[in-house]
């Protein structure tokens, strides 16, 4: 016997397939580009169905914005909070997003390339996620290398170049799938992890060796001068 669907069952599977259609075209052929009749015909809905749910494709695409990024922040959130050392909780965090990365790669590709500079709204959206985020960033990560190199590093500068190297991955794989030469295959994601975690802290680890010797060599200036 068939189970009998309700109204709000309905309802949800409907919104949900609305999305789903949304992120998978907005990744393909970018918010701009796709068309509501286009998106209700890959949902299977109605074009009222789609009003009635989010309102407008703006409205839609900030729903989109809203389950990717408050899956990084939460994200975020577990793996870099603790007393481990930062290269611990830096691996983690590291490993963790590639892989939260890899199961949302439509919802990734939309969140970072649909940034329309002349859209202060949505700009304005990101940037409120955006900031929760470099909350984190600061309290678990720019504190701990203030106090290990003397030198105040912004989350606005941290922030963006982990998440970049950690996506780049996913953003350039349709080019690089072409690059590639036919007998190399892409690494498995948890090669790429240990690849881009070992840049990362290698990188921080080299830093900290370079503003060490530059304040020796300030010492060392003063030193002669007095």
């Amino acid at each position: 016997m068939t189970k009998k669907v309700n109204s709000k069952q309905r309802k949800g599977s409907s919104r949900e397939r609305i999305i789903h259609a949304a992120v998978r075209l907005f990744a393909r052929h970018g918010f701009a580009g796709t068309g509501l009749r286009e998106l209700a015909s890959a949902a299977d809905v109605n074009l009222a169905m789609i009003n009635y749910f989010f309102g407008s494709k703006k409205e839609l695409l900030k729903e989109i914005l809203d389950i990717f990024l408050a899956g990084y922040l939460e994200l975020a959130r577990l793996e870099l909070a603790g007393n481990e050392e930062l290269e611990v909780k830096l691996d983690r965090f590291i490993r963790s997003a590639v892989t939260y990365f890899a199961h949302h790669r439509d919802y990734l590709l939309v969140t970072i390339t649909e940034l329309p500079h002349d859209d202060p709204e949505i700009i304005e959206y990101k940037a409120t996620w955006g900031r929760q985020i470099m909350e984190i960033m600061e309290k678990e990560v720019c504190r701990h290398l203030s106090t290990r190199t003397g030198e105040r590093i912004s989350p606005v500068v941290i922030g963006p170049m982990l998440t970049s190297m950690m996506a780049s991955r996913f953003l350039f794989a349709p080019v690089m799938n072409q690059v590639r030469p036919e007998h190399e295959k892409e690494p498995p994601t948890g090669d790429y992890q240990e690849i881009i975690s070992r840049i990362i802290l290698g990188g921080l680890e080299i830093f900290e060796t370079m503003q060490r010797r530059k304040r020796g060599e300030d010492k060392r200036r003063w030193r002669s001068q007095g």
